[in-house]
């Protein structure tokens, strides 16, 4: 786990009291969250380039994973922001406040710089304190076969059950949020701007909820909702399904919730506790981290009892001796501890987040110091980094021993902290939905991205090769961005990567090429740009690229009804015309048909040529 950037910004001239402190959990910090297209996510407390605190709110800003300096505001709130989350395909946003507003936005074109608001809804007097979209029924399952296999039948695209069913089966839109007095509330999209709301409680006996966590599993929610009563503390857990039962959109939604067993910690009324859920195919974990970090998972228990308080007999079974087969135990469920991982130091944990793919079995804690990264299968940290916030003194420049004057202050970044400032803490981190890397953020608004080496250091170079090529090929069928998974490649193996992926698309079927050739070719130009001597072959493969565009464009663009159409097409080909008569050409070239004369074919072939 290695820094692979810190975007600092202008510290405040007077910040407010205990704000860094990490005693009180009541008191409300920056969060932030990464989408499967690698865009982040974070919120502030301030304008980003606001020092005098005349800005005080929430403010919600998004940035790509390769340019973090160049960040775009979302939209501004009077209350501060509580929970952040994407949607499935990186393309929604929701923003929840602590008086429990919550807005979805959507991208205009994928524009990063314009954002509208396609829906709101308002939970009066609640803090929301965790929020989730549905789940859309898409779901890409990674199988463990040979690296030869053909990709459709290592990687398969399902149809898994959707949160939230309308017509025919199909998937609705909508989130599930949990307040901070154990409401659990699910909205969907309504006339006007406003979302239809239904409500329940988690338990009969409202508490107060200091954190939770939602998970996705079978077309079903699962709930964690950290409590708080005194000095008592557990986690709450629950099943939420969400119905409609006249399957049409217009019909209200009903939410039905199973209770699940609870899991009691020690007496603690001053720590703050995080969760995560961390899920896999055979059974559910939970992560649950305070003064240290545990590991629980749910299982089913068999609990013996005697003969005249059992089931009875079973019908259509009998023993050997011929007469009937009684049950004398009960099964249940409940949550048994399975690994312990202690803090360094007197630190406490403020937030933990685990891979949100089941085949990356990675998750990270934060401490307000340092990351730690840790491993299903392992009782120990696999890496642990220091993270560097700029704090009073650090990187300041030191005075030469009979200097005349001193240095000149720096205006930003370290040594710009003035005199009584304390120094940032972090306080919430995110995994890219690859696992390659790690966005933490801490109470100045301030990113740190670290990147997880893949698989791992010490694994020889053709098993990181063949997990690389893994990767790159899930992404390729997902449609999930791979830049997380770019920045983390050696330089050693970028060649060897190349050709594995080179030659493993190319023994893929026909069908199964011609549908991901374009995703296969974007991939190529960005494993030739990693390398110094690959420059030309990336500039060759977006050219062939940009040739594809325009024989598209140019093929759609004409029109059997209209043979006027040829002719601009012809001349924009030339080579001899002038630049200003191409614009009009293609301004000529505005409807689109598909192609069948003879003469719209051959006034194509030399993007054909092109093409091949």
């Amino acid at each position: 786990m290695e820094l692979i950037y810190s975007m600092r910004r202008k510290p405040l001239k007077c910040e407010p009291p205990h704000f860094d402190g990490t005693t009180d959990p009541e008191v409300v910090r920056p969060v932030c969250t990464i989408s499967t297209c690698n865009i982040i996510a974070f919120s502030s407390l301030t304008e980003l380039t606001d020092s005098d605190g005349e800005t005080w709110g929430g403010h919600v800003y998004v940035c790509d994973l390769d340019t973090p300096w160049d960040s775009h505001k979302v939209t501004s709130t009077v209350h501060p922001v509580s929970s952040l989350e994407w949607d499935g395909e990186g393309k929604k946003l929701l923003v929840a406040t602590t008086v429990g507003e919550v807005s979805v936005y959507g991208q205009k074109e994928y524009l990063l710089n314009e954002w509208t608001c396609l829906y709101t809804a308002n939970f009066p007097g609640e803090c929301i304190k965790k929020a989730a979209f549905f789940h859309n029924g898409r779901k890409v399952v990674a199988l463990e076969k040979k690296p030869d296999a053909p990709i459709c039948d290592r990687i398969q695209l399902l149809r898994a059950t959707p949160t939230l069913k309308g017509f025919g089966g199909g998937a609705c839109e909508g989130a599930c949020v949990v307040t901070g007095t154990g409401l659990v509330g699910a909205l969907t999209p309504g006339e006007g701007g406003r979302a239809h709301i239904v409500t329940d409680c988690l338990r009969a006996v409202r508490s107060h909820i200091a954190t939770a966590s939602i998970a996705h599993k079978n077309g079903n929610l699962l709930i964690a909702a950290g409590w708080r009563r005194g000095s008592k503390r557990g986690v709450h857990c629950a099943v939420c399904s969400v119905i409609r039962p006249n399957s049409t959109r217009s019909a209200p939604v009903s939410i039905q919730l199973q209770p699940l067993p609870t899991v009691y910690l020690l007496d603690d009324d001053v720590t703050p506790i995080s969760i995560s859920w961390w899920l896999r195919d055979d059974i559910d974990s939970l992560l649950i981290a305070s003064t240290n970090l545990t590991l629980w998972k749910m299982t089913e228990q068999a609990y013996p009892v005697h003969k005249l308080l059992s089931k009875g007999p079973v019908q259509g079974s009998t023993t050997p001796g011929g007469g009937p087969k009684t049950v004398d135990c009960f099964n249940t469920v409940a949550w048994q501890q399975a690994a312990v991982w202690q803090m360094e130091g007197s630190d406490c944990a403020t937030y933990v987040s685990s891979a949100r793919l089941p085949s990356v079995a990675h998750a990270v804690l934060c401490t307000p110091r340092a990351l730690h990264l840790l491993a299903r299968d392992t009782p120990h940290y696999l890496h642990s980094r220091p993270i560097i916030t700029s704090g009073v003194g650090v990187g300041a420049p030191e005075v030469a021993s009979g200097a005349g004057t001193p240095p000149k202050k720096p205006k930003y970044g370290p040594g710009s902290i003035p005199s009584g400032a304390s120094c940032a803490t972090v306080w919430c981190v995110e995994m890219s939905a690859l696992g390659g890397v790690v966005v933490a953020v801490d109470t100045h608004s301030q990113l740190h991205v670290y990147k997880l080496h893949q698989p791992a250091p010490d694994i020889p170079t053709p098993l990181s090769v063949q997990h690389v090529t893994s990767l790159l090929e899930y992404s390729m069928v997902s449609g999930y961005d791979s830049l997380d998974i770019l920045m983390t490649l050696k330089a050693n193996i970028v060649e060897a990567v190349y050709e594995r992926i080179t030659e493993s698309f190319q023994r893929q079927p026909p069908t199964f090429q011609q549908f991901y050739f374009h995703s296969w070719l974007k991939l190529r130009i960005a494993l030739c740009s990693l390398s110094a001597s690959w420059q030309s072959s990336a500039a060759a493969l977006t050219s062939l690229q940009l040739c594809y565009a325009a024989w598209a464009a140019c093929a759609g663009a004409l029109r059997d009804d209209k043979p006027d159409a040829i002719a601009p097409l012809t001349a924009l080909l030339d080579d001899h015309t002038p630049l200003p008569e191409h614009d009009k050409n293609l301004l000529a070239l505005e409807a689109k048909a598909e192609l069948s004369s003879d003469g719209a074919l051959q006034a194509l072939q030399p993007l054909q040529a092109l093409r091949r």
